[in-house]
Parts: C-alpha cells; structure tokens; sequence
C-alpha cells in the first residue's frame, strides 16, 4: 500500500519474501508514476494497475525474476476493465510509461541486474506507437542512467 501524505510503502510482513519483493516493485511503479498531483495519470484504475505491475514486472526482471504467472493474470484482468478498448490495446497503451517508470526505479538501485532490461519487443512496440521515450511526463527528476557494454551505469 502506498500512503501519499507521508510518502510511505507498506508491505505486509506475512507474505513470502518473492511477494514481498514483487509488492514493493509494484508499489515503487505506484509512488515513481502515478503522483496524485500528476495529470498525466491515466484516470482509469486499471491502466493505473496494469501500469504498476507491468513496471513491477520489468523492475523484477531485470534481477532475473520471473513474475509473470501472478503478473499476466493480474494484468489480464485491470486491462479487461478499462471500458472502450480491447485488453491487448490496454496493454499496450501503457507501454512507454511502464518503460520509463520501471527505468526510474531501476535508475535508483545499486543491484546486480541483466545487463539489457528491455524486454524483447518493447523497442519494436514503442516504435510503432511512435510514443516517446522521455520522463518528461512522469518520472521527472528522477536520476537517469547510461546503458553501457556490461549493463548499466548510474550517476553518483
């Protein structure tokens, strides 16, 4: 849970460690792109959802982590409930936001991770919606790293 006012992230301490991890994961995409104050929120939940856990994913990943039996069933379902457009369309929808927030959390730990995070594809997605690739929309501020030959390098 992600408590705004005091810019807190909560877990709960019954789950196992691997649920723990992914909750914090989703939660960090919650707090790192989804401001209360930011307008750029998408106003349906459930681009909200599928953009947290979808980063939640990525962020995971990256650490050779794999979510996606709990991940693509969760996502399945917010993304069949946004009213007007198909799940497939939902999904990718959100592509170039979830790229940029789980970046931003991956910016900001100091973890061994697989030396590319990008999932196959996403490229060739992003390209075809033509979405840009800034933080300028949510994200903002947030230290940006440099891909290098053996992974990635963060600034000091």
């Amino acid at each position: 849970m992600t408590r705004w006012p005091t810019n807190e992230i909560l877990v709960r301490a019954d789950m196992d460690p691997l649920a723990m991890c992914k909750t914090l994961a989703h939660e960090a995409a919650h707090r790192t792109g989804h401001s209360p104050d930011d307008p750029d929120v998408p106003g349906h939940r459930g681009l909200v959802e599928v953009e947290a856990e979808s980063a939640a994913l990525l962020v995971l990943s990256a650490h050779h982590v794999d979510t996606s039996p709990y991940t693509v069933p969760y996502v399945s379902t917010w993304a069949s409930r946004v009213e007007g457009v198909d799940p497939v369309t939902a999904v990718q929808q959100t592509a170039a936001r979830v790229r940029t927030i789980a970046l931003s959390i991956l910016d900001r730990l100091d973890t061994a991770m697989v030396p590319d995070g990008d999932p196959p594809g996403l490229d060739r997605l992003l390209a075809e919606q033509d979405a840009p690739l800034d933080s300028s929309s949510c994200c903002s501020g947030a230290p940006r790293h440099r891909r290098t030959a053996s992974g990635y390098e963060w600034p000091p």
